[in-house]
């Protein structure tokens, strides 16, 4: 268990240093120059981690689901406790699963009644100008 917990922070802190590479973090003028640039370059690194830790947890939980129903066919007809073992471990990974996709859908019909599309950029609010 403390091997399969350190190869999961191995991974996730891979994915959050390539995410904060691929930001360039400081380097874009256009965001250094509208007030509050610092805040919205970390909701943009927020926002890249999430969206590559939602398939990575979802597929963690289908590889789990797979492993115990491996062990369910390798090992389950030795004892019923190793059987129930298995069984638990399906329902919960089948469970997780679930949860999963079922918040990743209500988030995206939520944003569609709403007309907020994924991706793209947010308006920054101003003051409207006078043109002559």
């Amino acid at each position: 268990m403390k091997k399969a917990l350190s190869l999961i922070s191995l991974v996730v802190g891979s994915v959050m240093i390539s995410s904060a590479q691929t930001i360039n973090i400081g380097t874009t003028a256009s965001v250094g120059q509208v007030n509050g640039g610092p805040i919205l370059q970390l909701l943009a690194l927020a926002q890249t981690i999430v969206s590559r830790l939602v398939p990575f947890a979802v597929g963690v939980a289908v590889i789990a689901f797979f492993w115990y129903l491996i062990k369910f066919i390798m090992q389950g007809g030795e004892s019923g406790e190793q059987k129930s073992v298995s069984l638990k471990g399906m329902g919960y990974s089948i469970l997780a699963i679930f949860v999963m996709v079922s918040i990743w859908g209500i988030i995206g019909a939520l944003g569609g009644m709403l007309g907020v599309g994924q991706g793209g950029s947010v308006p920054i609010p101003g003051v409207p100008v006078p043109t002559n």
